[in-house]
């Protein structure tokens, strides 16, 4: 009886499994940096706008101060406006700019829940915390206006 020899000529499993691993991670790479050169124009917001902030006056032992807003380019709603508001390089505030009270804050907006021309935004502090020395505005992850009293 002869004895027949078949020589397997295919690719280990190890070797395989590193192949398919490879490819995939190639196919992956490629389809990151054709995806990422899409821009997604929903999330660019250019916000052109006009504030000022006026205050503090003293009432009933807290100063108040009034975010007026001269001119935008565009609607925004309130609860889309990011405000940081400092005393000297401390943050006092950060949250968004619709009606709310927190930590001795009160925010109210005087004419509608967006930012456009004429709203006058009311600040209201009292505690330790009572005075603004500047306010940066944010909207879509970008500062659009940082405002000191006046």
């Amino acid at each position: 009886m002869k004895d027949v020899y078949k020589q397997d000529r295919g690719v280990t499993p190890i070797i395989a499994t590193i192949l398919l691993i490879g490819i995939t991670v190639i196919l992956a790479a490629t389809l990151i940096a054709i995806l990422s050169t899409f821009n997604n124009s929903s999330h660019i917001h250019n916000l052109d706008s006009q504030e000022y902030l006026s205050g503090p006056y003293n009432s009933t032992g807290a100063n108040t101060y009034y975010l007026n807003v001269t001119s935008t380019s565009q609607l925004v709603p309130l609860g889309q406006v990011n405000v940081e508001i400092f005393n000297g390089s401390t943050l006092v505030y950060s949250g968004n700019l619709l009606n709310k009270s927190s930590k001795g804050i009160t925010i109210t907006d005087t004419v509608s829940d967006q930012l456009s021309a004429g709203n006058s935004i009311i600040i209201e502090m009292s505690g330790k915390q009572n005075k603004i020395t500047s306010m940066t505005l944010i909207y879509a992850s970008t500062v659009f206006a940082t405002v000191t009293p006046t």
